[in-house]
C-alpha cells in the first residue's frame, strides 16, 4: 500500500515551498511551526465543549491540565487521559485544541489534556515524573472534578505513548487508579536506533526521509530531550526492558503504515502479549506519522481518527 495520496501531496507541496526542518530551528520556531501546521490541517470542526485550564501551581507546580468537558455536568463522567506527541520538545494545548474538543465530543468522555513538561528546558525524567504525578493528583481530585474513577482510558501519541505506558505503570504499581484501558497512537516504544544502538527497525531505514518524520527528527528529539545518550536505553525510554509490563490494562496500539515508528509498535505490541497482556497492534495502510493530526486535509486520516474513537468509546462502555 502507498501513501495516502492526499497525504502525498502535503509532503510534496512542503518540499517544494522549502524552509528549514524541524530540527534546524530554534526550539520556539519549532514548537509554533508545528502548532500551525495542526491547527491547518487538523480535526475540521470546533466541537464547543466547556474547557476548564488549571495550571501548574494548582496541580503539583510542573505540569498544567486542560480539562474538555461534554454535556453531562452532574455525574461521575468517564475520562480519557491524554498525552501529546511532539517528541518530549514540542506540542501543548493550543495545538491540539480541535483535536481534544473532538475527543471529548465524540466519546462523551472529559479529555484531561497533560501539559506535562518539555525539554530542552527540562530534559528527561521530567515528562515522565510529571506523567506519573499527574495520575495521583487526578487520583486524589477524582471525585471532586466529578469524574468516574472506573471508567479511566489513558492516551498517548508519538512521544506521548511513552508516556502513557509509564504513566499506566505507575498508576497500577502505586494502585492509585484503576485504568480501563491504553491507547497508543504510533507510539514512541524505543529510543535505541535513535542514539547509536541496535536494533534498527526495518521501518526506521525504509523511512528514514520524506515521510513527515524523519530519522533525522528523531535523533534531534531524541539529544535535545536526553541528558545523555545511553539514557535512552533505560526503561522508561525503551519500554521493552519495563519489568512489569505484564501490569498494563489493555492496550491498543494504532501503527501508521509509512512511518519510522511503526516496526517498534508492532514489536511492542509482540512483547505485551508475551508478558500476558491483553494487547493488539493494527496497521494503518496509507499513513503517516500524525495523521490523527491531518484529519483534515485526508478523509482517510479523519476515518482512521473516526475508529479510534469508535474503540475507545467501547473501551469506556
Amino acid at each position: 500500500m502507498t501513501l495516502d495520496p492526499v497525504l502525498r501531496r502535503m509532503l510534496d507541496h512542503s518540499q517544494a515551498v522549502g524552509g528549514p526542518l524541524l530540527q534546524d530551528m530554534a526550539v520556539d520556531d519549532a514548537r509554533s511551526a508545528m502548532r500551525a501546521m495542526f491547527r491547518s490541517n487538523g480535526y475540521p470542526i470546533r466541537h464547543e465543549v466547556d474547557v476548564v485550564h488549571i495550571p501548574a501551581s494548582d496541580c503539583r507546580g510542573t505540569f498544567d491540565i486542560h480539562f474538555y468537558r461534554p454535556d453531562g455536568e452532574g455525574r461521575p463522567q468517564p475520562a480519557i487521559v491524554y498525552f501529546h506527541g511532539g517528541g518530549f520538545v514540542l506540542g501543548d494545548a493550543e495545538a491540539y485544541d480541535a483535536h481534544s474538543r473532538a475527543l471529548a465530543y465524540l466519546t462523551q468522555a472529559v479529555v484531561i489534556f497533560i501539559g506535562y513538561r518539555l525539554a530542552p528546558e527540562h530534559p528527561f525524567p521530567a515528562a515522565v515524573e510529571d506523567a506519573a504525578d499527574a495520575m495521583e493528583w487526578l487520583a486524589e481530585h477524582a471525585e471532586t472534578l466529578g469524574l468516574d474513577p472506573a471508567r479511566l482510558v489513558l492516551m498517548g501519541e508519538s512521544a506521548g505513548g511513552n508516556l502513557a505506558v509509564n504513566a499506566a505503570l505507575h498508576a497500577h504499581r502505586t494502585n492509585c487508579l484503576s485504568l480501563r484501558g491504553l491507547t497508543l497512537i504510533y507510539p514512541v516504544t524505543d529510543m535505541r536506533p535513535f542514539i547509536g544502538e541496535d536494533p534498527i527497525y526495518p521501518s526506521v531505514a525504509t523511512y528514514a526521509k520524506g515521510m513527515n518524520l524523519d530519522a533525522d527528527e528523531m535523533r534531534w528529539f531524541c539529544e535535545t530531550y536526553l541528558k545523555a545518550p545511553d539514557e535512552g536505553a533505560l526503561p522508561e525510554n525503551t519500554l521493552f526492558s519495563q519489568p512489569d509490563l505484564y501490569l498494563l490494562p489493555p492496550t491498543r496500539i494504532y501503527n501508521a503504515e509509512c512511518d519510522p515508528l511503526r516496526d517498534m509498535g508492532l514489536a511492542f505490541a509482540t512483547r505485551l502479549i508475551e508478558a500476558g497482556v491483553d494487547a493488539q497492534a493494527e496497521c494503518l495502510p496509507g499513513m503517516l506519522h500524525s495523521f490523527m493530526c491531518h484529519g483534515g486535509i485526508s478523509s482517510r486520516a479523519l476515518r482512521h481518527f473516526f475508529c479510534i474513537v469508535e474503540d475507545i468509546s467501547a473501551s469506556l462502555a
